[in-house]
C-alpha cells in the first residue's frame, strides 16, 4: 500500500523548501545562516577572482553548493572548487572523443529515486547493476549518465545540498562482463569526481546483493574514499528478510524487492530527459581552466 504524501512522515523527493522546520536543524549542522552565507560567499568569490589561469563561475547558487558541502568553511570550499575544475579537465580527456547515440543513452534504465526521503531528509538514489549490459556499453558511458543525474537532479537542488544523498547500490547481475568493464582507471575517475570533488554530501552508501568478488573491487578502490565515507559504507544481506537494511532505511521508502512498500512503477526514473540534462551540464562545464576552455566548450557526448 502506498503512503499518502500529504500524511507521510517523510519529505517527498520533490521537496524544495529549505526553511521547512524539518530542514532547519540540518542548516545548523552545516553552519548555514543569512550571515554566514553573505560572509562566506564574499570570501569565496574573492579567492576565485584572485585565482590564476581560471575562469570560474561566480553565481551565488553555484558557489553555495561548495560552501554547503564544506560546512561554510570558505577555504575548504575554495580548495574543493579547485579540485572540481581540475576534474573537469580529467573528464574532458576521457570524453572528448566519446559519443553516445541518443537512443542508447535513453535506453539506460538503472537509476531511480525513491518518491520519499529518509528521516534525515536525504534523498535516496537506487543504482541497479542488472539493467546494464556491458556487452553493449562501457563503464564510461554508464558513468556519464550518472554524472548528468548527479549534476541535474541532486546537487542543483538547495535542499539536497543541505541534507545530502543516500545511495543504494544493487549488485545483482554483476558478472564477468561487468568486472572487465570496471577498470581501475574508470573507477578512479568516477570516485575522484563524484566523491572527492563534486559538491555532494554523501550521507551513506548501502550495498545489496554483493557478489563474492565485491571485496576485491572495494579493496582496489577503498583508499580513494575519504575515511568518513569509508565509515558510511554498509553491506546488507537478504538472508534476514532485509531487516538490517531496514534499520538504516525505512521499508516505507524502499521498493518491494528490498522488502519495502513502494511499487516499482512509483519509483522516479532519472534518465527521462538526457538531452536537456547534458545541455545544462555542458553550460557549467565551460568554466574552469582557461588553458582547456575552448576544448571544453566544444565537447558534446550525446549525439
Amino acid at each position: 500500500m502506498q503512503m499518502d504524501k500529504s500524511r507521510s512522515p517523510f519529505l517527498p523527493y520533490e521537496a524544495t523548501d529549505i526553511n521547512d522546520p524539518l530542514v532547519l536543524p540540518y542548516q545548523k549542522e552545516i553552519n548555514e545562516s543569512p550571515e554566514t552565507r553573505a560572509r562566506c560567499l564574499e570570501l569565496l568569490r574573492q579567492e576565485l577572482k584572485n585565482a590564476k589561469d581560471l575562469d570560474p563561475c561566480l553565481d551565488d547558487d553555484f558557489l553555495l553548493q561548495f560552501l554547503r558541502v564544506s560546512k561554510f568553511d570558505a577555504k575548504k570550499a575554495f580548495k574543493r572548487l579547485q579540485t572540481y575544475y581540475q576534474q573537469y579537465d580529467v573528464l574532458l580527456d576521457a570524453y572528448e572523443k566519446c559519443s553516445i547515440p541518443l537512443h542508447k543513452a535513453q535506453s539506460f534504465n538503472h537509476l531511480f529515486f525513491s518518491p520519499y526521503r529518509l528521516k534525515n531528509n536525504s534523498l535516496l538514489l537506487i543504482v541497479k547493476n542488472k539493467p546494464v549490459d556491458y556487452r553493449k556499453c562501457t563503464f564510461g558511458e554508464r558513468f556519464y549518465l550518472e554524472l548528468l543525474t548527479q549534476y541535474n537532479l541532486i546537487i542543483e537542488t538547495p535542499l539536497n545540498q543541505i541534507c545530502g544523498a543516500t545511495f543504494l547500490f544493487d549488485f545483482d547481475g554483476f558478472d564477468i562482463h561487468a568486472l572487465l568493464a570496471w577498470t581501475p582507471g574508470w573507477l578512479r575517475t568516477s570516485i575522484n569526481f563524484s566523491v572527492n570533488s563534486a559538491p555532494l554530501r554523501v550521507k551513506a552508501m548501502h550495498v545489496v546483493n554483493a557478489p563474492p568478488i565485491f571485496s576485491y573491487i572495494y579493496n582496489m578502490v577503498k583508499l580513494l574514499f575519504p575515511k568518513k565515507i569509508r565509515e558510511r559504507l554498509f553491506l546488507h544481506s537478504r538472508n534476514d528478510g532485509w531487516q538490517n537494511l531496514h534499520a538504516s532505511i525505512s521499508a516505507d521508502i524502499l521498493p518491494k524487492q528490498y522488502g519495502g512498500n513502494i511499487c516499482d512503477e512509483n519509483l522516479i526514473r532519472c534518465l527521462e530527459n538526457v538531452e536537456e540534462m547534458e545541455r545544462k551540464f555542458l553550460k557549467s562545464f565551460a568554466f574552469g581552466s582557461i588553458k582547456n576552455q575552448h576544448r571544453r566548450k566544444s565537447m558534446k557526448v550525446i549525439c
